[in-house]
């Protein structure tokens, strides 16, 4: 023991000797570099203004960073540590075949130590070791500066700096944890042996601060620091750095925090409805920026690797489906933009259009419906028989121009065209109308819905804002933007959000999705997912759009479920409640108006708006007159005990049983509305 205190601290002597000795020979020689620059500069003036060399320039440039609308770092260029050794320098000669053979013992003792810096099993390590073909194996890329600096002192067995806060953070002081960070030091030094094999190497790489967060829309870089995937790889060209300046930097649309509520929403989603894969964005339908766009599941950039193929891809960019019921606010747009239908033609919903084979159904039958109630029941029969009164040319002219069949250039790479053709036979157009035989991304369809949010106006959706040049010049990406243009009437957009707003009413298919304190034009869907030539009976598309506020659109939200397993698969359950959560996030979030707070319309005089709050349903019946439709909402949620009938549109005027009377388990409520 005492012999191996000696060698400790004769070593560390050694070791202060050499670094005091460095520190001289450093300055001295920087000193003379120095004197000597300044000889140069003297002798020949003209080379102060001299360009650095290539080699200085290469060494001072970076990858261009990404960043989010307000600044937060996404990408960011670092230094990074790779950890590796070479087997022929723990490997020793089998005297019988005079080969080289791996010291089994050495590589252990190395993968036990380095197991807990490298956070990995030992066991892992040996298997790196023992499994790569090559002398050079490398252990693990991508280290930062805390995971390298405790490999470099426990190669130099020194004791880690946070080790040793950790000690005299338990002691108090270092005077009171002395002898136990005496104690450490020896133990780090006694650990050194065998690490001299391992090398530590600096390299640039990339780091992504948020981890998954918005990592398909960012995408990544490969081992060479080149765009693999996302926004890395399709603005690879203004990100990479030159011999000659750093690359510039991106700012994208998307704001972390919405980012943020979105992919917690999605998470949920995902999970409670047993999805394959879950995609939630959120629009501004003026700008087209998009704010936050969750797809689930994702990947992390910074170990990209660990993650299949397939989720480094940005999915609502890429991935296309049948859109299913949503699509018939298009429909209804086209119709009645093109003059085939108004908003007071009507069409008879037996439950089944039977002019096509197999024939388009609906779960009950409708009635008499009209535009607005084609689109507030989601009416397939209704919307069938309206598609009979246009041209297929012109109906397909019409859907064409709000973007279907075409790429959106967003700024992703990864974006897809969809499949979307003029047909001629007997069902081109019913099934066209109900969203089948097109298939269409989550960006085509947020763009299609920015023209009903915009007054008629189609807006191309955009990820990327601008580039910063190194010396701080800014360019708007794209440099010539894409100006919105006209695709339909004023009053056809009106009616349709009009409509809309009557899908969000108790008796329409998007009530759930509904907040009571705003208005919101909403629309939901359920799409059989079409598979080798033929509809599944057992995976579906749920999906549900919402403009809000409906009178003064400042949002679009579009979320889509895909092939849900858990208890249902109808858009209108399911898929509304993501809807409504990301609603009521954002809209708090955003500062948007709300019915429940205050707004003050005159200097002196503050108004309320909105109704009491609903009574409680218990024993005894509540007086309901007055409350509106959408206020009644919570009677359905509630699991109350008693069966619920509303009959009319607006607000109760009467009810039964009546105010105060005495309720019964299983009783019949039925409320009249005018």
């Amino acid at each position: 023991m005492d012999k191996m205190n000696g060698d400790y601290y004769n070593t560390r002597k050694v070791m202060y000797l050499h670094r005091f000795w460095a520190y001289i020979i450093l300055f001295a020689l920087l000193a003379l570099r120095i004197v000597i620059q300044y000889g140069i500069i003297m002798l020949n003036p003209n080379r102060k203004g001299e360009a650095p060399s290539s080699d200085t320039r290469a060494a001072m440039t970076e990858r261009g960073a990404i960043v989010d609308r307000n600044g937060r770092l996404l990408a960011v260029e670092a230094k990074l540590g790779i950890v590796s050794l070479q087997k022929s320098a723990i490997s020793d000669k089998n005297p019988n075949t005079n080969a080289d053979e791996l010291n089994m013992a050495i590589c252990r003792d190395i993968s036990e130590k380095l197991s807990p810096l490298l956070s990995m099993s030992s066991n892992e390590i040996v298997t790196i070791i023992t499994s790569t073909p090559t002398d050079h194996v490398t252990l693990k890329r991508n280290l930062d500066e805390t995971v390298m600096n405790k490999i470099k002192a426990a190669k130099a067995g020194l004791l880690d700096e946070s080790e040793y806060e950790r000690i005299t953070t338990m002691y108090g002081d270092a005077n009171a944890g002395r002898k136990a960070v005496e104690d450490a030091e020896r133990a780090a030094f006694a650990n050194r042996r065998n690490l001299e094999h391992v090398r530590i190497d600096i390299v640039s790489g990339r780091v992504y601060p948020e981890k998954k967060l918005a990592g398909q829309i960012i995408g990544m870089v490969g081992r060479d620091n080149d765009g693999k995937e996302g926004i890395e790889w399709a603005f690879e060209s203004e990100l990479k750095p030159t011999v000659a300046e750093s690359g510039k930097q991106l700012t994208l649309s998307i704001d972390v925090n919405i980012q943020h509520f979105l992919e917690q929403i999605a998470e949920e989603a995902l999970v409670e409805n047993k999805a394959q894969s879950v995609m939630l964005t959120a629009m501004d339908p003026h700008t087209g920026e998009i704010l936050g766009s969750a797809s689930l599941p994702g990947f992390d950039p910074n170990n990209y690797s660990a993650y299949p193929g397939v989720t480094w891809r940005y999915q609502p960019a890429l991935y296309t489906y049948e859109p299913g019921s949503v699509f018939k606010i298009f429909s209804v747009a086209a119709l009645l933009d093109t003059g085939a239908i108004t908003g007071n033609s009507t069409f008879v919903c037996t439950g089944h259009y039977n002019r096509v084979n197999p024939a388009i159904t609906d779960l009950t039958v409708h009635g008499t419906v009209n535009a607005e109630r084609i689109i507030a029941l989601s009416c397939n029969v209704g919307v069938s028989l309206a598609s009979e009164r246009i041209e297929s040319g012109v109906f397909y002219e019409k859907i064409y121009s709000f973007g279907f069949g075409q790429r959106v250039g967003s700024g992703s790479p990864s974006e897809s065209a969809g499949i979307f053709r003029e047909g001629s036979d007997r069902r081109f157009k019913p099934t066209l109308s109900i969203g089948q035989g097109i298939s269409v991304s989550m960006l085509q369809m947020l763009q299609a819905a920015s023209a009903i949010a915009n007054q008629g106006m189609l807006v191309q959706p955009k990820l990327a804002l601008k580039l910063t040049a190194p010396d701080g010049t800014e360019t708007p990406y794209p440099a010539k933007s894409v100006a919105p243009k006209r695709v339909m009437s004023e009053q056809t957009a009106a009616s349709l959000l009009q409509y809309m707003r009557a899908t969000a009413a108790i008796d329409g298919t998007g009530w759930r999705a509904a907040i009571g304190d705003i208005p919101m034009a909403i629309k939901t869907g359920t799409a059989q997912v079409a598979e080798d030539g033929a509809y599944s009976e057992t995976d579906f598309i749920s999906s549900c759009i919402a403009i809000f506020p409906a009178d003064a659109p400042k949002l679009i939200l579009y979320v889509v479920i895909v092939k849900p397993q858990g208890e249902s698969y109808l858009g209108g359950r399911i898929a509304t409640i993501p809807i409504r959560k990301a609603a009521e996030s954002l809209a708090d979030y955003l500062k948007l108006h709300r019915g429940k707070n205050p707004v003050e319309l005159q200097s002196s005089t503050v108004y309320f708006e909105g109704e009491p709050p609903l009574p409680p349903l218990a024993d005894v019946m509540p007086d309901l007159r007055g409350y509106s439709k959408l206020s009644l909402i919570p009677l359905f949620e509630m699991d109350s005990g008693y069966i619920i009938h509303l009959e009319g549109n607006g607000h109760v005027k009467t009810q039964t049983p009546s105010p105060g009377s005495q309720l019964v388990h299983g009783d019949v409520i039925t409320l009249y509305l005018e």
